[in-house]
Order: structure tokens, then sequence, then C-alpha cells
């Protein structure tokens, strides 16, 4: 069965903790085949519970992310964070769908009111069972982007003052101005791979160089995992398709082909893509 993976931009915001307040937006990935819809909604925040925790609404559908002490009522539940297809109620304590039960899309136990955590392994319904998912739920905005930094350099100098062939004096005072640009690429966020590959989920991505063809070569950070792209991977010309590979192999950034050098087409994962 096909997986829904994903690799998702992390802007600064989304890198940091949250403890300087609650984030207002989150993209969810990493949900199973059964419950893709979820994936890459974005939940906004819409206030507070009577916990003091935050909840929030998907903006493109009648999903919610909230914290619920006790979904049952029963007085000793375990506190968890909750996905569902019902609004929590804001002035209970607990049971917040007031269902008198524990159904819902997906659940995370954990004692923190103060946001969802932004990686972890839920409870989901995937076709009538509750299998473990690692979710991930990043802050801030899914859309990649590149910013460009820009500085001005001024330096001034000087030479011993003459007297020009037209008697005018040159004081010798010279400026030049430099604009300094650095652009900075958004890093990735993994999410969605099958079990098999489950510790892929979570891994952040960082461009650590750019290929032949000119595209980013990105490195996940701690591990000897890739995301690059390829125009033929096995570099005899029998794969002609072009395709974005996530591979434990390191790329050539000056290859134009076969960048890991392996002459075959053995890789994690690929998308088709010229």
């Amino acid at each position: 069965m096909a997986k829904f993976l994903v690799a998702v931009a992390a802007t600064a915001a989304s890198m940091v903790s949250a403890s300087l307040g609650d984030p207002w937006m989150y993209t969810l990935t990493g949900a199973c085949d059964a419950q893709n819809d979820v994936n890459g909604m974005t939940f906004v925040k819409q206030g507070n519970t009577l916990s003091g925790a935050p909840y929030y609404k998907a903006l493109s559908a009648w999903r919610f992310l909230y914290y619920d002490p006790d979904c049952q009522s029963s007085q000793d539940g375990t506190p968890r964070w909750i996905l569902d297809d019902q609004r929590p109620d804001v002035n209970k304590t607990r049971d917040l769908d007031g269902d008198g039960s524990c159904d819902y899309i997906g659940q995370l136990n954990s004692e923190d009111t103060s946001h969802p955590p932004a990686t972890g392994e839920w409870t989901m319904l995937c076709d009538g069972v509750y299998e473990k998912q690692y979710l991930i739920l990043l802050e801030g905005t899914s859309t990649t982007t590149t910013t460009a930094k820009a500085s001005t350099s001024t330096t001034t100098s000087r030479k011993v003052g003459v007297v020009t062939a037209a008697g005018e004096f040159d004081d010798g005072y010279s400026t030049q101005t430099t604009n300094n640009t650095k652009n900075t690429k958004a890093s990735l966020v993994l999410g969605g791979a099958c079990a098999y590959k489950r510790t892929l989920n979570g891994l952040i991505f960082d461009v650590v160089s750019t290929a032949a063809d000119g595209s980013p070569i990105y490195k996940a950070r701690g591990v000897e995992e890739y995301i690059y792209h390829d125009a033929d991977c096995d570099g005899a010309g029998s794969v002609t398709t072009a395709r974005w590979v996530l591979d434990n192999s390191k790329p050539s950034s000056t290859a134009t082909n076969d960048l890991d050098g392996d002459g075959k087409c053995t890789y994690h994962a690929r998308l088709d893509s010229a």
C-alpha cells in the first residue's frame, strides 16, 4: 500500500521551543493511509480550554486538536492530546467532546498542557484499529521558502593627498560600498514513512551543498541520510526519468547522473520530477 511521504519546510520559528508562548498554527503530517485526509491540514489556535491548554481547529475541515485531562470523565483518566472530529467544550474540565468515551482520530498521552508535542508517537484509528503513528506538528508555515539576508558594508581608505595636474587638491580619501547577500534555504522535516522505515520520521534535513544541475543537496542532522535530485539514477541511460531521491549514500556534487555512484537505482524512496 502506498505511503504518503512528505518533507515540509521548517522555518526558524518551528525549530524553537514553544516556551515563548502558545504556537498559533500547526501543519500535521505522518498520519496513516486511512486518515490521509488530515495529512497537510493546518490547525489554527481558537482559544484556550478551562484547563488553560490551547485548542486548534483545521482550516479546511471539521477537525480539532485539544488537550483532555480525562476523556471518559472517570476521575482517574490519563491526560492526553487528542485529534478529533468533535469540537471540545471549553467550559468542561474533562471529557471535552462530551461523548462519555475515549473515541477520537488520534491521541498522545502527555502531562504538558502548554502545547501539543512537535513530534511524537500517537495512537491513531486506522481502518478500525488503533495503531502507533509518528506524527509531526510543524509550527507556522509548511510552504518552502528561500530568504535573502542582505547587508551593506562601507570601506573608507586614504592615500597621501596630492595636487592634480589641473591644480586641484585630492585629499586621498576613497569610499567603497559593498552589498553582501546571503541566501538561506529552509530546512525540511520528513514524515509519513512506513513502519519499516519509521526511523526516518522526524529527521530534519538541511541544505549542505549544491548538485551539478544546481539543485540543493540536503543532509539529515546527525545521521547519513540525504535528499537530492538525480537525472539518471543508474548512470546507464536505462532510467531516464529524473527524480528526487531519499538515500543513505552521500551524493556527489559534481556528477551529472548516478549521484551516489552505485550504478543502480537503489534508495529508500523517490519521487519522479523533472
